[in-house]
């Protein structure tokens, strides 16, 4: 297991884990929250880096039963806890031993985003929100058809609405 402890707060944690997951070629598919199984914050945050799953699958496609790889932020004494399973594990769990270095740049990376995440989150920068967490739900598009036309330039024209004062 690799294993790192943290102080930072876990919204600190998360944006850390998506930031440095970026900046080494990854990103974030999805976070699992466990707030209500425990009295304190947990999160499972599963990552993607195609270009370091590929060569694994194509070596041995068992390799998906471990893929994508997980982040368990569990909380430990006055901060979390980072852990994840080691790839290395993954081969040795395959009876690959002959793929354990292949697996070992994957490692170096997990452990590399999980350091960056707890122990230089407090340092990033906050930024406007990602894409993925901004609630598209019930938003007004800028233009409403295919020749850009806006919803302003609709409104008080007499065909449907008063004619105004």
């Amino acid at each position: 297991m690799l294993q790192i402890h943290s102080t930072q707060p876990m919204e600190r944690i998360e944006a850390g884990l998506r930031h440095a997951a970026e900046r080494r070629g990854g990103h974030i598919l999805a976070v699992s929250r466990f707030d209500q199984f425990m009295p304190a914050s947990a999160a499972a945050f599963t990552l993607c880096f195609t270009d370091l799953y590929a060569p694994l699958l194509a070596a041995d496609v068992r390799f998906a039963a471990f893929l994508p790889c997980r982040i368990a932020v569990i909380p430990k004494g006055a901060g979390f806890l980072l852990e994840t399973i080691a790839p290395a594990e993954y081969a040795r769990l395959l009876n690959r031993q002959d793929l354990e270095p292949v697996a070992a740049a994957l490692e170096v990376v997990l452990r590399a985003v999980m350091e960056e995440s707890a122990h230089r989150a407090g340092a990033l920068v906050e930024h406007a929100a990602t894409e993925d967490q901004v609630n598209m739900r019930a938003a007004l598009p800028q233009r409403i058809d295919c020749h850009g036309t806006k919803v302003e330039e609709l409104a008080g024209t007499g065909a449907i609405d008063a004619q105004g004062g």
